[in-house]
């Protein structure tokens, strides 16, 4: 099988080329160039950060204090208006849907112009759909293919789904309600194409079964979701290269193969089709790819952490990384410039990152490979 079976919104130096119009010239130029997008990691519901405890969660690790500070970020938002294309809500260690004011940041997405992509566990979006018609309103709002919500559902039944998520309550039954519900929607719209609705499974011991995995195939070709994603994760962010490189031996080389195999015939051949099952392979994520000099990831995101800090990127967004924070979130636009071109910095080294265990997301090392390979061939 191929190794790059991804859709175009999974090829991310395309995108970030795309960004900058063709103008890699842009990069490291010393203007202040807007990135890409903002990830927004919401503070939980200011009480918990998240309502699942999983083991392969990315802030697992990590500290992870949550502050509010949604008033400030949405007034920094509207001064932005028309500079940001992309608004992504997810986090490094905190859950979205359980912010109060998650809708309106949705809401303020739009009227400013840009397009929002959602991360989430899913376990709420019933809830919120009966209590404020949550995923009504934000078909309502979409407009484009761009607009997307990904439900990270790592499980094929009820009980795989507990243990994967280390919960002792049935989240899953209630989740796949929601992503029919979303889709109901979608189906009855003149315009179903205006939200993309993905899936992301992330394999285990616990879901991986040929039986479960066919099984959650056939339950999300019936729903009728865009896109089905699955990967095996990658080993957890704050942890020595040499940990990973263990991980990478002992499970991602090994289960690699097998899940290459098995997903050879099932993944799709064409990008028309619905949904668009694929397999990511663990190489995105290799640690030893990740010996490039320059951090161009600036310029296609920088991060609003939980904390109410800014940070250079998602994967960082902890003070666990206290060396990646450009300062706290304000409101001021002229201050927020100076972070963004303070994060734009050719002086800044990826290796400060590697030394603590901070390490790049599978965006971040596809777009410093390639740039990297750039400089080399243009001397």
């Amino acid at each position: 099988m191929s190794k790059d079976k991804r859709p175009q919104n999974y090829q991310y130096f395309n995108i970030l080329k795309n960004h900058l119009k063709g103008d890699l010239n842009l990069i490291f130029s010393g203007k202040m160039v807007y990135p890409r997008q903002i990830e927004i990691h919401l503070p939980g519901d200011h009480k918990r950060f998240c309502n699942f405890h999983c083991p392969y969660c990315q802030g697992d690790l990590l500290l992870r204090p949550t502050v509010p500070y949604e008033e400030d970020a949405l007034e920094l938002m509207q001064k932005l208006a028309g500079k940001i294309p992309y608004y992504i809500y997810g986090g490094a260690y905190s859950e979205p849907l359980l912010n109060p004011y998650f809708l309106r940041f949705l809401n303020l997405t739009k009227q400013t112009g840009s397009h929002f992509g959602i991360h989430t566990n899913g376990s709420l979006l019933l809830r919120r759909e009966k209590s404020e018609s949550f995923l009504s309103e934000i078909f309502r709002i979409a407009d484009s293919p761009l607009d997307y919500l990904s439900v990270s559902l790592d499980a094929g039944t009820a009980k795989s789904h507990m243990a994967s998520k280390r919960i002792k309550y049935n989240w899953f039954d209630e989740i796949i309600e929601g992503l029919r519900k979303i889709a109901d929607i979608k189906r009855q719209a003149p315009d179903p194409e205006k939200l993309s609705l993905r899936v992301v499974y992330l394999l285990n011991e616990h879901n991986s079964s040929p039986e479960e995995l066919l099984g959650i195939i056939k339950l999300m070709k019936e729903i009728g979701v865009d896109s089905l994603r699955f990967s095996i994760p990658y080993a957890v962010y704050g942890q020595d290269f040499d940990v990973c490189r263990e991980y990478k031996k002992d499970i991602e080389i090994v289960q690699d193969k097998e899940f290459e195999e098995f997903f050879g015939p099932l993944v799709s051949k064409d990008t028309s089709e619905k949904p668009y099952i694929f397999y990511l392979p663990p190489d995105y994520q290799d640690v030893d790819r990740m010996n490039y000099r320059y951090c161009v990831y600036s310029y296609y995101q920088i991060t609003i952490g939980a904390d109410g800090y800014i940070y250079r990127c998602s994967s960082t967004a902890s003070p666990t990384f206290m060396m990646n924070q450009l300062g706290p979130l304000t409101s001021d636009l002229e201050e927020f410039e100076k972070m963004i071109l303070m994060n734009e910095d050719p002086d800044f080294r990826p290796s400060t990152c590697f030394r603590v265990g901070a390490r790049c997301n599978r965006m971040a090392l596809e777009v410093n490979e390639a740039y990297s390979r750039m400089r080399e061939k243009n001397g």
